[in-house]
């Protein structure tokens, strides 16, 4: 398992070289042909990138469940698509990475 690694200064957890051949990035489907091409080119790198392409009112509700509800709602469908992804999606919540712009 990948060694977390902390910046001094603002705590933030560093994602390094180990956890690149360990992690999994999940990236939300906000523009599908932009994020498509991005998460291309995050593997053509090295990196585990899945572009999840879960739709749904349930992603909405689970979105509103986590933020608060004057959040926009594109920042609380990708919320939701998140949260989806790591609790119905089969992946290793201490092995995501979650990718938000």
């Amino acid at each position: 398992m990948a060694d977390l690694k902390y910046d001094k200064k603002t705590g933030r957890l560093l994602f390094t070289k180990q956890m690149k051949r360990e992690y999994t990035i999940l990236m939300p489907n906000m523009a599908p042909i932009h994020f498509k091409m991005l998460k291309n080119v995050f593997v053509h790198y090295g990196y585990k990138a899945e572009l999840l392409e879960t739709t749904g009112p349930e992603i909405a509700q689970t979105g509103l469940k986590y933020v608060h509800n004057d959040t926009c709602y594109p920042a609380l469908l990708v919320i939701g698509q998140l949260i989806d992804a790591i609790k119905n999606g089969g992946y290793d919540p201490h092995k995501v990475a979650l990718f938000i712009t």
